[in-house]
This record gives structure tokens, sequence and C-alpha cells, in this order.
């Protein structure tokens, strides 16, 4: 069980939460969330004007509700802003977003009811993924349309998945022995108030990237070891004479990958000097992890805070209509950041690829990788293989127009500027697919040489090359280069990095 305390949520508990695991309230959170329905409880009995609870939503704030109209003011939120389009999201995102949006409200200052709190982690619990279309939301005032579509089950109304089975979310609810909610005081702005897809989304991505560049560090050493690259580009001397810390852990990292190597050596007389896709990985995939470290910090920022508004303080009596902590703005840089290393770690790996299958770069391997034992012309060996690896570089490229600065005025302009956040990290979220594709090409390549060669790879390198070669053997006459592709990526997927 994991906790939910509104603080100290991290991306790896959160993807196990989105992998299956159940999370509870602590008892301190569920003490704040208590406190702070009381503190808006007394605000409205006093008459305090507090945006969407006395008044309509975005550009209808002037308009007044009145308290017996709460109720109604809450549910029809939730159906208006249940505006998505395009396919559902897959059920770990949803797991996540679930688990997001109630570590939200566990921080005590949205308003939300404990009731409502508790039935997040209900549906979480109990298997429910409701149905949430992909598309829609522009990232301000928050995440609406997907996080509308995520509570629809609490009033009986949208879709969802339980077990298996699409079903209304009123019959989920049944089904699971769940209780509709009634939706009073602010609990349907609180629910939908924040950036929870961005974050659900993007922390995922940021999980599977992360993983993706140990990988690379691994799979290039491979492609060091097949091409006989020189080992001074990562010495330490060199990463300490532009020590930016991702270079310097990408140095020691090949280092220790490449300890042992036969084919990895000194510089000699004969070679002083390698290609840059082969000399400056210590740079291109350093930069890689220190993106991916400033958007962790980023996202487990975004994660553990009040993405709400209104707030409401707890300690001081403070009270805001006024705030923007809803904006994913933060969240859409970083995640654009990532993406952007991602699709440079795609880039350069999809150069070595090039190099491995050409006999003009590869140092006396042949052709495409054809296995000695076959015949070149009636095979053709790994040449489309990198062809695909190309295709996928160039739609990363097509896709690399950062979503940040895509802000798009709505709400009759009461919300004129927005950050398009979602869109970064779904932009995220294909680079981190698309790179372990890429690399899966390269780490059969790679594989291949070595095997041409008759090199054992160093030893650190051992594990994966056995664990791809028991998935997918050498190859010694052509075969369906799909299922290669597919197996070596499932060995990405499955395995950690070495």
């Amino acid at each position: 069980m994991e906790p939910i305390a509104g603080e100290g949520l991290d991306c790896a508990t959160l993807g196990r939460i989105a992998g299956g695991a159940s999370a509870a309230f602590t008892p301190a959170a569920r003490a704040r969330i208590a406190e702070g329905e009381a503190r808006l409880a007394a605000l409205i009995a006093d008459g305090t004007p507090i945006y969407g609870v006395t008044t309509g939503f975005g550009a209808l704030d002037g308009a007044k509700v009145p308290p017996e109209a709460n109720q109604a003011l809450q549910r029809n939120l939730l159906r208006s802003h249940a505006a998505g389009v395009g396919a559902p999201m897959p059920e770990g995102e949803v797991r996540a977003m679930l688990a997001l949006r109630a570590n939200v409200l566990a921080t005590g200052i949205t308003g939300a009811s404990l009731e409502a709190a508790e039935a997040l982690l209900a549906m979480l619990n109990a298997g429910i993924v409701p149905e949430i279309p992909v598309q829609g939301s522009v990232g301000a005032c928050g995440d609406l349309a997907p996080l509308a579509h995520l509570v629809l089950p609490l009033i009986g109304e949208g879709h969802a998945m339980l077990g298996g089975e699409r079903m209304t979310g009123a019959e989920a609810m049944a089904r699971a022995g769940l209780a509709q909610i009634p939706m009073t005081g602010r609990d349907g702005i609180a629910l939908i108030n924040g950036t929870e897809q961005t974050t659900a989304i993007g922390c995922l991505a940021w999980l599977e990237g992360d993983g993706l560049i140990r990988w690379a560090e691994a799979i290039a050493a491979l492609s060091l070891e097949a091409l006989g690259g020189l080992n001074d580009a990562f010495d330490e001397r060199v990463a300490l004479a532009k020590p930016h810390p991702g270079q310097i852990e990408a140095s020691r990292r090949l280092r220790e990958l490449t300890q042992g190597s036969v084919s990895v050596l000194a510089p000699r007389a004969s070679r002083l000097r390698d290609a840059l896709t082969l000399r400056n990985i210590p740079q291109v995939v350093g930069a890689a992890r220190d993106a991916g470290a400033f958007c962790r910090r980023v996202l487990e920022i975004e994660i553990n805070a009040a993405n709400d508004n209104p707030l409401f303080g707890l300690a001081d009596g403070f009270v805001t209509s006024n705030s923007g902590n809803f904006h994913g703005q933060a969240a859409a840089e970083a995640l654009d950041f990532f993406a952007n290393a991602l699709t440079s770690l795609a880039v350069i790996s999809e150069r070595r690829c090039a190099r491995l299958v050409d006999p003009a770069t590869n140092n006396g391997l042949p052709a495409f990788l054809i296995h000695p034992d076959a015949t070149p012309g009636r095979n053709s060996g790994f040449m489309i293989a990198q062809y695909t690896a190309a295709s996928l570089v160039a739609e990363l490229r097509m896709r690399s127009i950062p979503a940040a600065i895509q802000s798009v005025p709505t709400c009759a302009n009461t919300e004129d500027h927005v950050p398009m956040a979602p869109l970064a990290a779904r932009r995220c979220a294909f680079a981190a697919e698309t790179l372990r594709h890429i690399l899966a090409i390269e780490l059969l390549l790679a594989a291949q040489a070595l095997d041409i060669r008759g090199h054992a790879p160093a030893p650190a390198l051992r594990p994966a090359y056995a664990a791809l070669r028991e998935a997918v053997p050498a190859m010694r006459e052509d075969r369906v280069m799909s299922a290669q592709i597919a197996g070596s990526a499932a060995v990405l997927r499955d395995m950690p990095a070495p």
C-alpha cells in the first residue's frame, strides 16, 4: 500500500501505483483534508465570495450562484468540462491521474471534502479505470477535460473499464460496491483544476526515458566494441575538463561497461580519433542525464503541490480566488526539454546504426551485417532495419516543436495564456517510446557485429547480450525483421539496463 500524504510522492512510487499498487491517505493527510473542508464550510456560511462556489466558472465568474444551487453547479461543471476527444488513455496513466489528484487534495488547502478525496482512492483500489479521451486539455486552468472525464463515474456518468470490461460509470461504481458522491462545496472544481494529466503522462514518460538513458549508454558501449572504438573519449580527465554532472557520470559508466573489452582500446598510431557518434557519447548521453535530472526535479515539485484555485490557508486563514497554480508551464517546459534530450539520443543512435551496416564505416564488417555463412544479394541482412530507424528519427524531428510556446487563448480571453502542457507530456512519451525502438535496432546490430567478429562482450555487457540472444538469436539467414526488433525492444522494456 503506497502512502498518499500531499508531500514526498516521487515518480518511482507513482510508477508502482500506475502498475497496480494500491494507495491510501496517511492519517495526517486525512486530518488536513478534513480541516480544509471545515475551513471552506465556515467561509461559505459567513457569505465570503468564493470563485466556483458562489460564482460561475471562467468568464462566467460574474454570475452569482446561491447556496441551494451549489450541488448542481459542481455536477454540471463535470458534465460540461468532460469535452475530450480521441483514443482512451492507457490504464497506467489513468491510475496515475487518480493518485496524483488525491495527492493534491491531501495538501488540505483546496477545500475538497474528505468524501470526494477518498472516492478517488476508492476507485483506484477497486480497479475502476475511467475512460478518458486523451485530447482536449490546454493545461490551464488545469487539465480540465481529462480530469472531468476521470471523475464522471463518481456522479454515475461517463464510462469506465472494470475487470477488462467497458461499462457505464454508474455500473462500474455499483459493481465495485462504491457509492456515488453528492459533489457539494467545491468538490467538482477541486477534482479537476490541476495538472494531473500532464504529470501522469509526464512522470511515466520520465521513468521510461530515465531507464533508456542507461540503456543508451550500454548499447553505445556495445557499438564501441563492435566498431573497435577508442577509450580515451571517456577518460575521467576528459570528463573533469568539462564537468557537467551528466557527462562525468556517463563517462564513468562507459569505463565500467567496457572494462575488460578486447576491442575498446587506447589510441594507437593507426587510429587516433573516432567519428563523433563514438567520440561524443559522453557529451550527448550526459546532456540527456542532466535534462532528465532537471525534469524529475520539476515534476516531483509539481506532483506535491497544490495545483488548484481557489486556495485556502489552514494556518493563517488566507483565502484567494486569484491564484494560478493550476497552470502547467513549469511541467511543460521541463517535458519539452527532456523530449529534446531523448530525441538527441535517438539521432545519435541511428547514426551509429548507419555506421554499423555500411562497409565504408564499419571497420571491416560485411555490408548490412550479412552473416559470412549467408549469400549477399540473396540476403539483405539488416539493411531495412536502418531504414526503420531513419524513419523514426524523421518522425521525432517532425514532432520536435515545443508545446510550451503554443498558447491559444481560451474562455472568452479570460484565460489568455495557456501552456499546452499535456501536449508536452504526450510528446515526451512519444519520444521515449520511439527511442526504445531505435535503441533496440542498434542493440541488434551491435550484437550481430560482435557475433560476426567472434568477440565476447565486455563482462558488464554480457547479461544484456545474453538476454537479447535468448529473445532473438543471431541472424544467419534473413528472417522477418519486425519480429527481431520487437524482441529486442522487449528486452529494453523488461530488463534493467546493465
